[in-house]
């Protein structure tokens, strides 16, 4: 069989058929035309408050109403504020401007902002606006969300509980743990605001934080709390939304328990278990993923592979499952590679030795797996 039609068939055996293909940026997003994210700005001095430091241009046409603009990025400066600007409806109107009614920055700038706004279908812009501040800073964003109050996330948000919650130690992974993990402990995660849904993992999917690229353990510990405070308040979800999240040095750090529904992929989160590489990997960021990060990626996806059965066809990125760019063009070219690591069926010579007391594979098994790879051979 030619080379070219057998990568065809193996294509169209391992795609879902019933999953949408894959599409340009989240439909939720503002896109602003010549301004891809992450958009920097260098901001100038002043000491004038209300100065506008740096204003985006409208961005196009939303792809749905809204009425909830959610932002996040980094603030090196505390003395400077980020407006949401609502494009008037009519020439001889003023666009009006939205202060955020919550707001969070933590201690090295990351932050996050939202704005509720009447229902809208209206373009917006975000300017950047002085609080008096003496000194000169850049003010990045990684992401602009305009969505809608009620069912706009992955997350129905929970009923206010009347108790405290204390999850059931089984939802977790085993202790000790089948990889090294940094355990919620270890980067002293909130509680859950809920209880968690149980779910069997049978499928999981790859995703980018499309965010900070932490160069150190502490900045990825610090990292990992922003991520669990911007899910929690910011969009009013019951807990940090991946499972696992893993950090250019390869450290794989627990996000919800592996037993407990995620809230990753729109409508697609019951049985899927989220990873997220902590970085964002397209275009023109383009982070760097590194061999630690991969390894740690496919020692997490071998456990779930060999421990749920998830078949070579269960694995996916978001762009798989929803419209979105992510986990970016960079990573995503890296996926069949990853899924040769995690599920290639190994050949004789890697396999290990049988331990003492355990059963030799019979004559027949043995005689299947060498026709099984002698077939792979010839293709």
């Amino acid at each position: 069989m030619p080379a070219r039609f057998k990568t065809a068939l193996l294509a169209l055996l391992l795609s879902p058929p019933f999953l949408p293909a894959a599409a340009g940026a989240d439909e939720s997003a503002a896109v602003f035309k010549d301004l891809p994210y992450p958009i920097s700005a260098l901001l100038p001095v002043t000491l004038k408050e209300g100065s506008v430091l740096f204003e985006t241009p409208f961005s196009g046409a939303p792809a749905g109403s809204y009425d909830t603009v959610l932002i996040q990025g980094e603030m090196p400066d505390p003395g400077v504020r980020v407006q949401l600007v609502v494009k008037a409806k009519s020439f001889f109107s003023a666009s009006p401007r939205y202060s955020a009614e919550a707001f969070n920055r933590f201690p090295g700038g990351r932050f996050w902002a939202r704005y509720r706004v009447p229902l809208s279908r209206q373009p917006v812009k975000f300017s950047v606006v002085s609080l008096g501040t003496d000194s000169g800073s850049t003010l990045t964003v990684y992401e602009t969300e305009l969505l809608v109050r009620e069912g706009s996330g992955e997350e129905t948000p929970p009923e206010v509980s009347t108790g405290a919650y204390v999850p059931a130690p089984e939802l977790f992974l085993p202790d000790p743990a089948p990889f090294k993990l940094v355990r919620r402990a270890g980067w002293q995660a909130a509680p859950p605001r809920e209880p968690y849904t149980p779910h069997e993992p049978r499928y999981f999917t790859l995703h980018h934080t499309q965010a900070h690229y932490p160069a150190t353990f502490d900045r990825a510990v610090a990292e990992m709390r922003f991520i669990q405070d911007f899910h929690q308040n910011g969009r009013g979800w019951i807990d940090i939304a991946y499972h696992f999240l893993i950090d250019p040095a390869g450290n794989i750090f627990e996000g919800r328990p592996i037993k407990a529904v995620g809230a990753h992929v729109k409508n697609r989160n019951t049985a899927n278990i989220g990873i997220s590489i902590m970085g964002d990997f397209h275009p023109p960021n383009s982070d760097v993923f590194t061999g630690a990060t991969r390894d740690s990626f496919v020692a997490v996806g071998r456990y779930l592979a060999g421990t749920y059965e998830v078949p070579v066809s269960s694995f996916y990125a978001h762009r798989d499952l929803g419209k979105t760019d992510c986990p970016g063009d960079d990573l995503y070219a890296k996926k069949e590679l990853l899924r040769g690591l995690i599920f290639a069926p190994p050949r004789p010579q890697d396999l290990p030795p049988v331990p003492d007391g355990a059963q030799p594979p019979t004559p027949a098994q043995e005689r299947s797996l060498r026709q099984l790879l002698q077939y792979l051979d010839k293709q």
